[in-house]
């Protein structure tokens, strides 16, 4: 992330505070560089493992593993070391991408882009994040709404597997807890909870199980209203 925070409460509202985002410094820029460029270093044993796991497990498999265990250090370690891990693994990683603690992709062919911010606990399959999306905490999106076939008289383990990309579009918003089957569109929000199924379109606002849109791009009433 490229900003600082700056909270202040309001004297009329004692319990909200407002975050202000204010530019880093050039030290603090250097500094965060010089962090991530030790971070490249650290992590050479992870991506070692990654590597050798590789062809036992298949590389969809150790890619999770491996996925799974750097999304467990916690703190500022380990959001520099996810950044590192990621950048190398990923099909395409931003530099300044926000990786919270949990967070986990299922495989390397997941796209992230500069900028972009992903929660904490958040899931994510056979994704393209543009640059600037947020995931807000424990977010899941999928690979595509039919990853299992349905044929009758076979187990779901025996089933035929189908997974579509699902693009999440420049500074989208999605809102804890959300699942996400389909594509958002650049700049649309999608509520906490919601369950995304349908595509909704750039600057859309969308909510409900399953989501559908409360407020369309450029409109201050709902649809329909």
């Amino acid at each position: 992330m490229t900003a600082a925070h700056g909270v202040a409460r309001s004297e009329q509202e004692p319990d909200v505070e407002r975050i202000s985002q204010t530019e880093r410094s050039a030290g603090g820029r250097a500094f965060k560089r010089l962090l991530q460029a030790v971070a490249a270093i650290v992590v050479l044993p992870r991506l070692a493992i990654y590597a050798l796991a590789t062809p036992f497990l298949g590389k969809n498999r150790a890619f999770a593993n491996a996925s799974e265990g750097v999304g467990r250090v916690p703190g500022m370690r380990g959001l520099y070391l996810r950044q590192a891990f990621y950048r190398a693994t990923l099909a395409s990683c931003g530099r300044d991408v926000y990786f919270g603690w949990l967070c986990a992709f299922s495989t390397p062919r997941a796209e992230v882009g500069e900028a972009a911010y992903i929660g904490r606990r958040c899931g994510l399959g056979l994704v393209t994040l543009e640059p600037s999306v947020l995931l807000a905490d424990a977010v899941q999106v999928l690979s595509g709404a039919r990853q299992h076939g349905t044929e009758p008289g076979r187990d779901f383990a025996e089933q035929a597997q189908e997974y579509r990309r699902v693009t999440i579009g420049r500074g989208a918003w999605l809102g804890a807890g959300a699942v996400v089957m389909a594509d958002v569109g650049s700049g649309a929000i999608v509520g906490a909870g919601a369950v995304v199924t349908t595509p909704i379109e750039a600057g859309n606002v969308a909510a409900g199980v399953p989501a559908r849109v409360v407020r369309a791009a450029g409109s201050e009433s709902p649809p329909n209203a």
